[in-house]
């Protein structure tokens, strides 16, 4: 794989994932939302993908019973079409893999417009279920997607 380091995050990265989040997002999370997640949602797993020192990208993840879902997952807009978003992907599925209690699918929700993340879900093994209309604030529909892990 390329020169990424993927590794769990830790509360010292708030700021740079906060930094990530309004790069990235229209509708970025606040950093209270990301620090939530990483104090106080105890569902949640995020990662982190470094390159150099610097946090490239996260993915966040909820896993609930025989289930997981992608909350956010980002990549600095310079980083992207690297493999870090695929890679990304790839460790939440082996997090997934080594629950105690089996994880047999990951869901998610993405807007409809936003084609190359619908492409890379695709392409890392996620079909299309239904559209969720309205989903997002702003109006916009969602594209709701599942992969099954179950080996």
């Amino acid at each position: 794989m390329m020169d990424i380091k993927l590794r769990k995050m830790v509360e010292a990265d708030i700021p740079a994932v906060t930094a990530l989040e309004q790069a990235s997002f229209a509708h970025p999370w606040p950093e209270r939302e990301i620090r939530y997640e990483i104090t106080e949602n105890p569902c949640s797993v995020i990662y982190i993908a470094e390159k150099d020192g610097e946090i490239v990208g996260y993915l966040d993840f909820m896993i609930t019973f025989d289930s997981a879902t992608i909350n956010r997952i980002c990549v600095l807009p310079a980083h992207r079409k690297q493999g870090i978003a695929y890679a990304l992907l790839e460790q939440m599925v082996k997090e997934c893999k080594a629950q105690e209690e089996e994880v047999d699918w990951i869901t998610l929700e993405v807007r409809k417009s936003n084609e190359a993340a619908i492409k890379l879900y695709e392409k890392n093994g996620y079909e299309y279920v239904t559209t969720k209309p309205h989903y997002y604030d702003d109006g916009e529909d969602a594209v709701y997607m599942m992969r099954s892990i179950i080996s």
